[in-house]
């Protein structure tokens, strides 16, 4: 038998005898992890780049070395490029694989993320440590080696998974959130809403566009935290009384400038809500900007929407800010200001699809979970508490 082959098979018995104690610990009452990578299995490992690293993911792999050296663990750093049959381009089960590579683990571990999330796992008995771009990888990294390598003594288990911007599960409050862009108005608007306030119950907020009509009371237990019409499409926030109380709310009129169109202006419908239980503060809004708005005035009315939620956790209904569509508004424009869209839903409009209903949150504060939607556009997002 090779060297190598008995360090695999050294490190496959090691594994399973940590995975037995740990089962057995954990069959006892205590929470323990599943495998734990020790001082001596670590020292053995070796971190791995991509062979068509640039320069920044190969200074993220450099880094991890680095950072092990002045620890006092000497580990080789190598990439990802194999040939079947040779053994200096083996592949090893003890790997430290940094930035996206052409291992299996790797992607598994991009493939749980979202994207704008970034952390590091182990998968199986490779340790990986990645993010969708460079920027997640290099947090990622220094996120590891402030967390883990400076361990005394060194060590790694199932456990230490992070990732940045999971939601913390079983743990937290969710709040409904029901979002829905109509064609009734009056009695069948309201019908509408009642039928969907029944299939979610835990939804303490309505969120409402429709033609522009007068007259439609809230739903039975909720109250109207605004109500703004700009003579063609109404938009209403209501909020469910036994759960939320009304600090404030308004509409805010965005890049008004003297050569725009009212249609180019888009608005920011808002209203702040206090939570009976938790005494949190939420912003709720409703962002509108037409579908004929240039790509350029779009990014603008952007950061206008995320420019005036100050510092307060806030959910965005978007309808039709136009993403992907012929004026396109990216998801990344948003991600630039720390927002994410939780969901789209997307409406055919004059022959090209363009998401008529986004719902945006802050990835650092808040999650979506318990997405669903109905046919006929209406949506449901359980907006839950993240990790800082």
């Amino acid at each position: 038998m090779t060297p190598r082959k008995w360090t695999a098979y050294a490190l496959a018995a090691v594994l399973t005898a940590l995975s037995f104690l740990a089962c057995s610990q954990a069959s006892a009452g205590s929470a323990q992890p599943t495998v734990t990578l020790t001082e001596d299995v670590l020292s053995g490992y070796t971190i791995v780049r991509s062979d068509l690293a640039d320069d920044g993911l190969t200074r993220c792999a450099m880094g991890v070395r680095e950072a092990a050296e002045e620890a006092g663990y000497k580990l080789k750093l190598t990439t990802d490029f194999w040939k079947e049959g040779v053994k200096s381009f083996e592949i090893l089960d003890t790997e430290i694989l940094v930035g996206e590579t052409n291992r299996p683990e790797t992607a598994e571990f991009l493939d749980s993320l979202a994207p704008w999330q970034w952390g590091y796992a182990l998968v199986g008995t490779k340790i990986v440590i990645a993010g969708h771009d460079l920027e997640g990888t290099k947090a990622a990294a220094d996120a590891f080696i402030e967390n883990i390598i400076g361990r005394r003594p060194l060590s790694f288990s199932d456990t230490d998974r992070f990732v940045y911007g999971d939601v913390l599960s079983g743990t937290g409050r969710v709040y409904g959130v029901l979002i829905c862009d109509a064609e009734e108005t009056g009695d069948a608007l309201m019908t509408r809403a009642l039928s969907l306030i029944g299939e979610h119950e835990d939804a303490g907020i309505l969120i409402l566009r429709s033609p522009c009509e007068e007259g439609s009371d809230a739903p039975d237990g909720f109250a109207v935290g605004v109500d703004v019409n700009d003579g063609v499409r109404r938009i209403r926030i209501f909020y469910r009384t036994a759960d939320y109380t009304y600090s404030s709310g308004s509409a805010i009129g965005l890049l008004n400038y003297t050569n725009l169109t009212p249609a180019e202006r888009g608005s920011l419908v808002y209203t702040v809500l206090r939570h009976r239980a938790t005494g949190e503060k939420m912003v709720w809004a409703a962002a509108s900007l037409p579908p004929d708005t240039s790509a350029a005035t779009r990014l603008r009315v952007v950061e206008g929407f995320l420019g005036h939620t100050g510092s307060l956790p806030a959910v965005i209904a978007g309808f039709d800010l136009g993403l992907d569509g012929k004026h396109v508004t990216t998801e990344e424009d948003f991600m630039r200001f720390g927002y994410a869209a939780a969901v789209r839903i997307a409406a055919e409009r004059d022959g090209e699809e363009n998401p008529a209903v986004s719902l945006f949150l802050p990835y650092e504060d808040l999650a979506a979970s318990a997405v669903s939607a109905d046919a006929d556009g209406a949506l449901y997002v359980g907006v839950q508490k993240t990790k800082k």
